[in-house]
């Protein structure tokens, strides 16, 4: 059940990275369940507010990446988005239900880092 991954998932988070942790989210359908929600992300966000951000994230096929069906790349299993204060990540648990998390940019340092490294050596070589 995508409830039960989600709570088991917002634990194991947690007892990794603490407060790096922002938020975890189902997103299923045209609704969400916030499962964690961190208290500065409480005060920042109306309700309406954090649908807006939630809705930006949705995706209309989660386990395919548009024009990738039958290619060897296979089915997706994550999608990451970095942005400039959290890296967000996306695990595709069903055709309509996407489990959606949220961690600061320093509890995802390695995965940060090895970005902008790329970043750089693309800026570097344009």
């Amino acid at each position: 059940m995508v409830e039960q991954a989600a709570e088991i998932l917002a634990e194991y988070i947690y007892d990794r990275i603490g407060h790096g942790l922002r938020t975890v989210v189902i997103i299923k359908n045209d609704d969400f369940d916030i499962h964690y929600l961190n208290d500065d992300l409480q005060q920042e966000y109306t309700k309406e507010g954090y649908r807006e951000v939630v809705n930006t994230f949705r995706l209309q096929d989660p386990f395919l990446s548009p024009g990738l069906e039958g290619k060897p790349v296979g089915e997706r299993r994550a999608l990451v988005d970095y942005h400039e204060n959290a890296c967000i990540i996306q695990f595709p648990y069903s055709e309509s239900e996407i489990i959606l998390i949220s961690i600061s940019r320093d509890a995802g340092r390695d995965l940060v880092e090895f970005i902008e490294s790329c970043r750089q050596i693309i800026k570097d070589n344009t």
